[in-house]
């Protein structure tokens, strides 16, 4: 028995595979939400991200997106738990934390075991797919696309990057 799908376009940028789906949730910067997004190294970061998206007096949607490969390196529960705080603390922001789960397959399922509702995964299609398969049970996003943004780590001052970039 044969399955038909929807084709979807490909492109590979480096060792990183883009689709052409969008998220749900990067969906709303085309209905005038406008989507805000840093990388965040721990919980200063985070909730600086948050004070300055506070700030704003436009509707917008938080992205914090962990550095590279985090999942692998500090885990899906550091992750997890950082985005429920600052959730908490900032109930009025919509924020959608992003665990870069780089192109390990095991660290992306760790992630969704643990709860996560949104990675980044970037391994050829096939792998991908099952992925997808897998996040679609958990109701989860898995993002194929990195999008450029500010990384925080970079800045020794967070506060003067994040209100250029948030305003």
């Amino acid at each position: 028995m044969s399955v038909a799908r929807a084709s979807t376009t490909l492109v590979r940028t480096g060792s990183t595979w883009h689709t052409g789906d969008m998220s749900q949730k990067t969906k709303s910067k085309r209905s005038g939400i406008k989507v805000r997004r840093i990388v965040i190294h721990g919980i200063n970061h985070a909730r600086a991200a948050c004070q300055a998206a506070m700030a704003q007096e436009t509707t917008a949607s938080l992205e914090l997106w962990s550095a590279r490969s985090a999942a692998g390196s500090l885990g899906p529960a550091w992750f997890g738990n950082i985005t429920e705080i600052v959730q908490k603390e900032f109930p009025a922001l919509t924020i959608i934390g992003v665990l870069d789960c780089g192109d390990a397959p095991g660290n992306a399922l760790a992630a969704l075991r643990h709860g996560i509702t949104c990675i980044y995964f970037s391994a050829p299609p096939a792998v991908t797919e099952k992925i997808k398969a897998i996040a679609r049970h958990t109701k989860a996003d898995v993002r194929t696309r990195r999008p450029s943004m500010p990384d925080l780590m970079d800045f020794s001052d967070p506060s003067d990057i994040l209100q250029r970039h948030f305003s």
